[in-house]
């Protein structure tokens, strides 16, 4: 059959040469190939974007919205769901040989992966031990597009439970923008207010945002401790005090060590 030479021709050119080439409808085509069997789906790639209006869209949808498109049945709206969870769990895990990450480029690398794909505000609590090791991260809320819900008492009490001796607070802003609102701020300072009577220390909290990511403790919005002078971490990981002219100058870098 003719749609049986187009299946063919699509893995012949996705063998030779990757996804150069191919339209955003043709790499649906060719995935639903797998799952589809004797089947033109060309017609069915298509009603997918007219639908959802884009690629990422048509990932992002859940299994039953997909189910709505005429021709979608359980095997393909179950194999065109798990593609960005494998992606998810793909970009983890290239970073899973920096549970210990000593920049903020590292740090943003790795809480991006957690909001891959996500429409509605969520807050990750990233637990660090002594070394500063990774050893855990919670989804502590799941909330709305515009806010997402958590207390500093929450936070606080999944610190202890995970024995952390520092944490990282990371949320993302589905809107695009990772600029801080007021209430970011008003809940960056509950929550080192609340971990540090438990001795926990709040070593930033990140915004994740569509194309970059924010640092409170960057761009010296993460109030301080006060008993403590204002810091950077060196690169043994050790607390160091500075001087301001020397502050600025950190800064500056793309790839400072500030944990």
């Amino acid at each position: 059959m003719e749609h049986t030479g187009h299946r063919e021709r699509l893995r012949k050119r996705f063998d030779e040469s990757g996804l150069n080439g191919f339209s955003d409808h043709e790499v649906l085509e060719l995935v639903l190939t797998y799952a589809i069997p004797r089947v033109d789906v060309n017609p069915l790639a298509h009603r997918l974007m007219n639908r959802f209006g884009s690629f990422s869209a048509v990932l992002e949808a859940s299994a039953g919205e997909l189910k709505q498109v005429e021709g979608m049945g359980e095997r393909s709206a179950a194999l065109l769901g798990m593609l960005l969870p494998v992606l998810k769990r793909y970009e983890k895990d290239k970073l899973q040989g920096k549970r210990k990450m000593k920049t903020f480029t590292e740090l943003a690398s790795y809480c991006s992966t957690l909001f891959i794909g996500s429409h509605e505000e969520k807050f990750f609590l990233l637990c660090f031990d002594a070394k500063l090791q990774l050893t855990r991260e919670a989804l502590l809320s799941s909330g709305t597009a515009q806010e997402v819900r958590v207390q500093p008492g929450q936070v606080a009490r999944e610190a202890m439970r995970a024995n952390a001796v520092s944490v990282v607070a990371a949320h993302n802003h589905p809107s695009g923008d990772a600029a801080p609102s007021n209430a970011d701020r008003d809940l960056t300072v509950g929550i080192r207010d609340a971990l540090a009577t438990v001795d926990i220390r709040l070593m930033d909290h990140v915004v994740v945002g569509l194309h970059h990511a924010y640092s409170f403790h960057r761009d010296d919005l993460l109030p301080l401790y006060a008993d403590e002078p204002e810091y950077l971490a060196a690169e043994d990981m050790a607390l160091v005090r500075r001087g301001k002219t020397e502050k600025k100058k950190c800064r500056e870098d793309e790839d400072y060590l500030c944990y």
